[in-house]
């Protein structure tokens, strides 16, 4: 009876251990900084808080030996409406528009956008002013890591 009674135990302390952490709503006026950089962390990589230009918090990370950064958007009181992930990428000889339309037309999330030097830029925005979730914004940031490498390898970087 002993054996059973701790094989019990055992086994739910590991399905506690393996379960994952409790979703939670941001409330509705967005969310913070902090709160993205702890999904990110979670994820296993670093996010560095900073501030952008404007004053805005800005979150500076990277994933396959990709640098990206998240920008924050409609911010007030520490909570903002809105972030954009983007990342950019130094090319020798530029990004045509075409193949720039290219990844536009074909790919669904991400958008691909050229700066003035011709080097693309992809970005991707997330509209949290209306409420979001740990989850939905975990989900999100797993749809960047994949857009990032994609985007890479699209214009061959």
């Amino acid at each position: 009876m002993k054996k059973i009674i701790a094989a019990a135990v055992a086994l739910s302390a590991m399905a506690l251990a393996a379960a994952p952490a409790a979703a939670f709503t941001y409330p509705a006026a967005g969310v913070t900084a902090q709160e993205v950089a702890a999904v990110i962390r979670a994820k296993g990589l670093t996010a560095e808080i900073t501030t952008d230009e404007q004053g805005d918090p800005m979150i500076k990370g990277s994933s396959d030996d990709l640098n990206w950064r998240v920008y924050f958007y409609g911010c007030e009181g520490g909570r903002c409406s809105s972030l954009q992930f983007s990342a950019g990428f130094d090319l020798d000889d530029g990004l045509t528009a075409a193949k720039c339309n290219e990844w536009n037309y074909t790919k669904r999330f991400g958008r691909c956008a050229l700066d003035g030097e011709q080097d693309p830029y992809v970005r991707y925005d997330i509209d949290v002013a209306k409420g979001y979730s740990s989850e939905t914004m975990a989900y999100a940031f797993e749809t960047w890591t994949l857009i990032v490498p994609t985007f890479s390898e699209f214009i061959g970087y």
